[in-house]
């Protein structure tokens, strides 16, 4: 069987953000349903952004937020992110996102791996998005008293947290101390930093 083949889609529900479908298909001679969730028609897929502050004199900090996932019902620790406009580039869009979400200007750094296309749960989801690394300069006044501007319907609150192998402590006694929960890509990235040298 080729498992890139589309067998057939029954779409049981269309939301304005979300659309809920079956995918019905064959694997060695049986029949399978699967429950999935796409984006609408048109929809560019989304971007992440690994915001990093850089100063003159002191150690680079990451950016954190703990933004309301109602879902969950909790704030929850992650990068800055959103869906990418129909108008600009991506990374214009994170550009965007950033300033939005935290008050902060960045700009795109000049990283090997800035740009990677990633998916967060493909097995349940054809979600993707780019994920982007920003560099923020600490010590510009712009950057001195950052506001955020955000939409009538986010509730987004900002930490700067150290860059290295204390930052996955850090943001387990943040977690615990306001009863958050960790987006994955964002506690990968701690783990990542317990390996560096």
């Amino acid at each position: 069987m080729d498992f890139n083949t589309k067998v057939d889609e029954q779409l049981i529900y269309e939301g304005k953000w979300l659309h809920y479908k079956f995918l019905h298909f064959q694997v060695n001679g049986h029949q399978k349903v699967w429950e999935f969730v796409e984006r609408p028609p048109g929809h560019r897929g989304g971007v992440e952004i690994i915001p990093i502050i850089k100063y003159k004199d002191k150690h680079s900090q990451l950016i954190v937020i703990a933004n309301f996932r109602p879902p969950i019902r909790k704030f929850c620790l992650e990068f800055p992110s959103g869906l990418v406009d129909q108008v600009g580039t991506i990374e214009e869009n994170g550009l965007r996102e950033i300033k939005e979400e935290t008050g902060y200007t960045a700009q795109i750094g000049n990283y090997q791996y800035n740009g990677v296309r990633i998916r967060n749960d493909p097995w349940k989801s054809t979600e993707n998005e780019v994920s982007i690394i920003v560099d923020i300069d600490g010590d510009s006044e712009i950057n001195v008293n950052p506001k955020q501007q955000l939409e009538s319907d986010e509730n987004i609150i900002v930490y700067k947290m150290n860059m290295g192998k204390t930052l996955a402590d850090e943001i387990l006694q943040l977690a615990k101390e306001k009863d958050y929960e960790i987006s994955g890509l964002l506690w990968f990235f701690a783990l990542g930093q317990q390996f560096n040298n």
